[in-house]
C-alpha cells in the first residue's frame, strides 16, 4: 500500500467518523485524488463522507485552492477589474442560461473598458443547457488553448473558461459524481469559484442559505475584492423577477472585511414582476433563443429583465462603474435598449464564433 493510499483511507474512516479535517491533510488527499492516484469507489466514498459530514469552510477552502494549482492559468493583460457571472446550479428550475445573457449586457454596459468579463461555466448536470451548451450554439471553441482564450478576452473584454478544458484534473473525479446519482458534493460548490483567470470580483448565484455567506467568505480568503451571492426566494440560484431575493455583498473596505444583507424584490429597482413559467425553457435551442434575446432586446420583458437583473448585480461588484443597484439596472436597461450589448455579442462572435449560426438564432427566435 502506498503512503497515498494509507492517507487517504485514514482520511475516509476520519470523515465516516464526522471528523474535520485539518489543511494539511485535506491538501494530501485533494492531491491524490486530482493526480488521479485514488479509485473511483474511493473518491465516492471520500465525496460522500465529506458532504454528510458538512464541509468546513477551511476544507472547501483548501480543496480550492488544490484545484486551482492544477489548472490552466490565463493572466489577460486588461487594465480593469476581470469579473465573473455564475451560479453554482442545482436549483432544478430549468430556466433559461440568464449568466450568460447577463455576462453580455455587462461587458457592454461597463463602458470605456471598465471591467473584463471571463465567464468561466460548463455542460449543465441539472438544467437543460449550461453555458459551454449556449457558447458552443454560437460556434465559439470551447476546447480553445488557454493563450487563445486569453486573446479573445483582451480583445474583446468577454470570453469563455471551459471548465473540462481548463481543470483537466476534474476528470478523477467525474465517475465518483455519477456514482453518486447527482448528489450535492463540495465539487458543485467549488466548480464556480475556481476561474482560471484569478477573477477579483464574482456574482455568485447559490441555491441553498448556507452559501450565502460561506462562499463569500471563502473568496475573500483567497483575495477576492467583492463577492455578491445571490438566491431568490422561490430557490433561484440567480436574481429573480418572480419574487424577492437574498444578496449579501461583501467586500474589503479600509483593509478589513465587511459583509452586508440585503432584500431586494423586482419592484425595487423599477423591473417587473414575472411568473417563473415566463423564463422556463423545455430544451437547449430554445435556452440560446432566450440567450440572444435577451442580449438583442427582443425576448418577452420578463426575459429580457431577468437577464438585466443579474447583469446589473455584477457591475454592483465594482464600485467605480454603479454603487447603487437601481442605477445598476437603469445601466443595463440602456445597454439594451440602445443596441450597446446586441452589438457587443456581434463583435465577439465574429471574432470568436460564426456568425451564420448567431443569424440563424435570430431567425428562428421571430
Amino acid at each position: 500500500m502506498t503512503t497515498c493510499d494509507e492517507s487517504f483511507l485514514s482520511c475516509v474512516r476520519a470523515l465516516k467518523r464526522g471528523e474535520n479535517l485539518d489543511e494539511f491533510t485535506m491538501r494530501g488527499v485533494a492531491s491524490c485524488i486530482l493526480d488521479g492516484h485514488t479509485t473511483d469507489e474511493q473518491n465516492m466514498y471520500f465525496l460522500k463522507y465529506l458532504s454528510a459530514k458538512g464541509e468546513t469552510d477551511q476544507e472547501l477552502l483548501t480543496l480550492l485552492d488544490v484545484m486551482i494549482k492544477k489548472a490552466s492559468r490565463i493572466s489577460p493583460n486588461v487594465r480593469c477589474p476581470i469579473i465573473d457571472v455564475c451560479g453554482t446550479g442545482g436549483d432544478m428550475q430549468q430556466t433559461f442560461n440568464i449568466s450568460t445573457a447577463a455576462s453580455f449586457i455587462v461587458a457592454s454596459a461597463a463602458t470605456d473598458g471598465k471591467c473584463a468579463v471571463a465567464k468561466h461555466g460548463n455542460h449543465s448536470t441539472t438544467g437543460v443547457s449550461g453555458s459551454a451548451d449556449i457558447f458552443a450554439s454560437l460556434g465559439y471553441d470551447n476546447n480553445a488553448e488557454p493563450s487563445h482564450v486569453q486573446r479573445i478576452l483582451e480583445k474583446n473584454h468577454i470570453c469563455f473558461i471551459f471548465a473540462q478544458k481548463f481543470h483537466p484534473a476534474m476528470k478523477h473525479i467525474a465517475s465518483a459524481r455519477k456514482m453518486l446519482g447527482g448528489q450535492r458534493t463540495a465539487f458543485n460548490v467549488l466548480g464556480p469559484l475556481a476561474n482560471p483567470a484569478s477573477v477579483s470580483r464574482q456574482l455568485v448565484g447559490v441555491s441553498s442559505k448556507d452559501l450565502l455567506h460561506r462562499i463569500p467568505r471563502i473568496l475573500l480568503k483567497r483575495g477576492a475584492e467583492c463577492v455578491i451571492t445571490v438566491m431568490s426566494n422561490e430557490g433561484m440560484d440567480e436574481l429573480s423577477t418572480v419574487s424577492s431575493n437574498m444578496l449579501v455583498v461583501a467586500d474589503r473596505y479600509d483593509g478589513s472585511r465587511r459583509m452586508t444583507e440585503m432584500i431586494v424584490k423586482p419592484e425595487d429597482v423599477n423591473l417587473h414582476r414575472s411568473d417563473i413559467a415566463d423564463i422556463k425553457v423545455s430544451d437547449a435551442s430554445e435556452s440560446v433563443a432566450c440567450v440572444v434575446g435577451a442580449i438583442d432586446g427582443t425576448a418577452s420583458r420578463s426575459v429580457i429583465e431577468t437577464a438585466i437583473f443579474n447583469a446589473a448585480g455584477a457591475l454592483l461588484t465594482i464600485g467605480d462603474v454603479a454603487d447603487d443597484l437601481t442605477y445598476a439596472v437603469d445601466m443595463c436597461k440602456e445597454s439594451v435598449a440602445s443596441g450597446a450589448a446586441s452589438k457587443k455579442l456581434d463583435e465577439f462572435v465574429r471574432d470568436a464564433g460564426d456568425m451564420t449560426r448567431l443569424e440563424a438564432i435570430r431567425e428562428h427566435g421571430k
